[in-house]
């Protein structure tokens, strides 16, 4: 098996296993079919109620207008459908499913969220490559177009397969879809769209609370940081390690400082038609 066929194997089991694990929020362990790769799920020394108002009548309004029919979250693998998921986790106490990662059809409100693509693959790549004990890169370090390829084909077919059914599928009074560049700085953003999508209102209390327990200094500092490699992942909030980083964050263009200059003129053209459709510059 050379290279190439080693890295497509790598990134369509991995996506394969993600996506079942996404999906079950039950489930306790789940492995990468043929490479006999375990997730170690665990508890980080975090106690889950902190990440919970301790005064219920703050969400009380929200929990009983959706009692019993909660909304769903959504999102493109590598894309911040967790950190989306434990926002409105937050918001509704407690009673969010784990995020999809395909298509799926429901009668409750969905929040999803996409990416810039090319961003999506390089964290694919860049997650994928670490394993268990790789070290991480430095700062002048990058890859080539051969080496994201497999991942960057498994992102377009879930933009192609999966956001665009979702798409087109809901209207959008069932459907409220954001970019991760949108509000994962500014989640003001995100409750603002929120609360005019669910009618609902999240309270200056609520907010700040929300934007304290899900800060990326926290996120690092409580979850991803102490539990190290991708492949733990913390049982409450399925943040796994190296998830938010110390160096990059999720900060918009990553993909421009991982891949070799020369090969970006690549990863624009396989994504031209996805960014030209969902709104990214080329």
């Amino acid at each position: 098996m050379n290279k190439m066929e080693l890295v497509a194997k790598l990134a369509a089991a991995a996506n394969a296993a993600m996506e079942n694990f996404y999906q079950n929020k039950n489930d306790r362990e789940f492995k990468i079919p043929d490479l006999v790769v375990e997730a170690e799920l665990l508890p980080v020394n975090v106690d889950p109620s902190t990440n919970f108002v301790d005064d219920e009548e703050i969400v009380k309004d929200i929990l009983d207008q959706y009692k019993d029919n909660y909304p769903e979250v959504y999102g493109i693998n590598r894309s911040g459908s967790t950190l989306l998921r434990n926002i409105v986790n937050t918001i509704f106490h407690d009673n969010i499913a784990v995020q999809r990662a395909a298509y799926f059809e429901t009668d409750r409100k969905i929040i999803g969220v996409y990416r810039d693509f090319r961003d999506a693959s390089i964290s694919r790549w860049r997650v994928n490559r670490r394993g268990q004990n790789a070290k991480p890169l430095g700062p002048s370090q990058t890859t080539d177009w051969s080496s994201v390829q497999p991942h960057a084909t498994s992102i377009r077919d879930q933009v192609r397969h999966d956001l665009q059914r979702l798409y087109e599928r809901y209207g959008e009074d069932q459907l409220l879809l954001v970019k991760y560049e949108n509000f994962h700085n500014n989640f003001d953003y995100l409750f603002d769209k929120m609360e005019i999508f669910l009618n609902i209102e999240i309270t200056h209390q609520l907010r700040e609370f929300t934007k304290n327990a899900w800060s990326k200094e926290r996120v690092y500092k409580e979850y991803t940081g102490p539990l190290g490699t991708f492949i733990k992942t913390d049982v409450s909030t399925y943040f796994h390690g190296n998830h938010i980083n110390e160096s990059h964050k999720g900060k918009h263009g990553t993909w421009k400082e991982l891949l070799n200059e020369d090969h970006h003129d690549h990863m624009n053209d396989f994504f031209r038609e996805e960014l030209e459709r969902w709104g990214y510059d080329i």
